[in-house]
């Protein structure tokens, strides 16, 4: 998918859960094309693509409220700062008894500028982003994403508090660096060396005192070699997931 710069380093997400990250980019994929950035279009999406493995349909309900009623401040191409809520209004079709099936959205309308105005684009993978078991992750796999094509840029300086906005950190929690880096920092690159065809790290570049209060955030391409590594250890976790006894026999092989 093709997700517009504005509408990933956002601040005030924090009540942003995974699931609703991922359920967010999944409508605007879905709304992606000429059409997107008109005011009062309408797009329709089956519940059954936004719930994934899971049956019933809470979560995505959870989810689509609570987009709809968040408001983040996102930073305009010209500076500017715009406080504007990521979703419009829904509809939702019910066939049988109260079985919802399709959805019915619309993009809120102070954010169409934004993306009919945007000029940066992150390229997102959905298979990726399915892949990750925390929002911190996929919130720092988009953050590189936006950047990774940039040619002679390999880093990025952040202040602290401007990184732990943009990773959803809730306020009042992890407020000591040390329980920020061990909870979503470390977490988080993880998952995206795991996951992404690019690698990553976040190094402090400044204290003051005993305050950590800049962080560099390094990004670089796998090599070959990492990616066949990547790709193998993809496919033996799928193998034990489904199937554990095989996991059991190699070990008791091996030893």
């Amino acid at each position: 998918m093709i997700k517009p710069a504005e509408l990933i380093e956002v601040r005030g997400g924090e009540k942003i859960t995974l699931a609703a990250r991922r359920i967010y980019n999944q409508l605007l994929s879905n709304a992606f094309g000429p059409e997107m950035a008109a005011e009062g279009q309408e797009y329709r999406i089956p519940f059954a693509e936004l719930r994934g493995n899971h049956t019933s349909n809470d979560r995505v309900t959870e989810a689509i409220l609570s987009l709809m009623q968040t408001v983040v401040r996102v930073r305009m191409s010209d500076g500017s700062t715009r406080n504007v809520h990521l979703l419009g209004p829904t509809d939702v079709e019910k066939f049988g008894p109260g079985i919802a099936t399709m959805l019915t959205y619309e993009l809120h309308p102070k954010l169409l500028p934004i993306l009919r105005d945007s000029q940066i684009f992150a390229r997102l993978e959905m298979q990726i982003l399915h892949g990750f078991g925390t929002k911190y992750g996929m919130a720092l796999y988009e953050m590189i994403a936006k950047r990774i094509s940039l040619k002679h840029v390999f880093y990025n300086d952040f202040e602290t508090e401007e990184l732990r906005d943009y990773l959803g950190v809730p306020d009042g929690k992890l407020g000591p660096f040390a329980a920020l880096r061990r909870k979503a920092i470390e977490p988080a690159v993880a998952e995206v060396n795991a996951l992404a065809p690019f690698s990553c790290s976040v190094v402090v570049i400044e204290n003051k005192g005993r305050k950590v209060t800049k962080l560099r955030l390094n990004w670089w391409m796998k090599t070959v070699e990492e990616r066949k590594a990547q790709w193998q250890a993809q496919q033996e976790k799928q193998r034990d997931l489904f199937d554990p006894g095989l996991a059991e026999l190699d070990l008791f092989e091996s030893s």
